[in-house]
């Protein structure tokens, strides 16, 4: 289904004509703006660089300017979400965010790249074991910090005892990122899974 003001893909091989490519604004469409255009049920995906994340098409090259950016639109979220896992394959240097009709309102409802790239992602596993590693070395320095002060306290001046506060500090702070990580992503897993019961329904 095409929306007032938008064109088909077909012309733009690999991807489809179930696809349309929505200028973000266009002063010469009404509604101008994209976020207008939008119906419910509808689902769009913004495409970025996987190295550097700057806005780019489908294919991977960034906009001439901000006022040629655009999205993809879709009439449900499992095509959407294959078109993108089909373009990731062919232009692994892509990814893409796919958001529902509420637009940028919400944090994006998946986020889809090349399998070889998803440790760019944030909140992947292997970061977050990374970070809970990195976390426990630094508690386990901070405890050796405290014990050398309190057997060497009138030498040492309280110096390791505030580089084990510091660790600790630091510790903490790599598990409350973890933390948000994974509460990020359970509100994330139960908006996809409405989604998905919706179009099952």
């Amino acid at each position: 289904m095409i929306a007032p003001g938008c064109w088909p893909l077909a012309t733009r091989p690999p991807v489809t004509a179930d696809v349309i490519e929505l200028k973000l604004y266009d002063p010469l469409r009404h509604p101008a703006t994209w976020t207008d255009i939008l119906r419910r049920g509808q689902y769009v995906a913004f495409a970025k660089t996987v190295d550097t994340g700057a806005p780019c098409d489908d294919k991977g090259q960034p906009f001439a300017s901000p006022q040629d950016a655009t999205c993809l639109l879709f009439d449900g979220l499992a095509e959407a979400e294959t078109q993108c896992q089909q373009q990731v394959e062919r232009v692994p240097g892509v990814r893409f965010e796919i958001f529902d009709w509420t637009a940028r309102v919400n944090p994006p409802l998946l986020v889809v790249l090349h399998p070889s790239r998803s440790g760019r992602i944030e909140g992947n596993p292997r970061g977050m074991r990374l970070r809970t590693w990195g976390a426990f070395t630094l508690l386990a320095v901070a405890a050796v910090s405290f014990w050398y002060d309190f057997e060497h306290g009138a030498k040492t001046r309280f110096f390791p005892t505030l580089i084990g506060i510091n660790l600790v500090v630091v510790a903490a702070r790599l598990f409350q990122l973890n933390k948000s990580y994974q509460h990020a992503e359970r509100i994330r897993q139960a908006r996809l899974a409405e989604h998905q019961k919706a179009a099952r329904s």
